[in-house]
């Protein structure tokens, strides 16, 4: 299949009038979008993208459909360079084009109710900045989410993937802000630990909420990156040092 990215003056034109478009953004067609740039706002992507179909159902769980949208975007698409995944005009692009439908029905953009600009700019562009937007935008948080759990020598390569299947949005946003998620041994590593503390549903001592375990797991890599390079771990230590500090509070 083929996707499109947007030029340069097109993404300029459609982020400057979000304001002004927001009820054209309520349109399940995106037959607006080159009359709201004045040309034709799309350029083909050269690379050849094997078939795939993004599905979301919008009476079933969302972050278990967003997993196995991820899962279904990454496999297609793992041959992008780091350059052309961080590439807004990629994601736009697609967000606009090739997926507005799927984005529409996502997040029932064309439910009666007022839509704001602030909804927009992150869901179809990249909001404030690259990291943050990367996490935001509908299509390139799904892909960037299997891309840094994605490890060939699981069984299941997307076992770690499979982790945000209950709290999609907080957790990749949560965990995936952070400088030190670049590193495939602390990505690893945290999930695994996390994945085994879910599964005795463990939680912190006074804290009802399970969000916690992983808010602190990461606070705790945070102060420990402050101390220690957190490059020199393995994946096991990692996941112990996770563990045990978790456990000891």
């Amino acid at each position: 299949m083929k996707i499109h990215f947007l030029k340069e003056s097109s993404l300029e034109t459609l982020r400057k009038n979000i304001h002004a478009n927001l009820n054209c953004y309520k349109n399940p067609s995106n037959e607006w979008i080159a009359d709201a740039c004045g040309e034709e706002p799309f350029v083909e992507f050269k690379a050849e993208i094997s078939d795939f179909e993004l599905k979301f159902d919008v009476n079933g769980e969302a972050s278990k459909q967003d997993v196995e949208n991820a899962i279904k975007l990454y496999d297609a698409m793992k041959n992008l360079s780091d350059t052309q995944a961080t590439d807004e005009r990629l994601w736009a692009g697609i967000c606009h084009n090739d997926f507005y439908g799927f984005l529409n029905n996502r997040w029932q953009m064309s439910k009666p109710g007022k839509l704001k600009d602030n909804e927009v700019e992150s869901r179809f562009f990249f909001a404030w900045n690259l990291k943050r937007g990367l996490f935001l935008n509908s299509l390139a948080k799904l892909w960037w989410c299997a891309r840094l759990t994605y490890n060939e020598k699981l069984e299941d390569p997307f076992s770690l993937t499979r982790y945000f299947a209950d709290d999609f949005t907080t957790k990749t946003l949560m965990i995936f802000s952070n400088n030190f998620m670049a590193n495939k041994n602390i990505v690893t590593g945290l999930i695994t630990a996390l994945q085994k503390l879910e599964k005795e549903n463990f939680v912190l001592p006074n804290q009802k909420k399970k969000r916690e375990v992983y808010y602190e797991a990461t606070r705790y890599l945070n102060v420990l990156g402050g101390t220690s390079i957190l490059d020199f771990f393995s994946a096991e230590e990692i996941e112990d040092r996770v563990i045990r500090h978790l456990k000891a509070m």
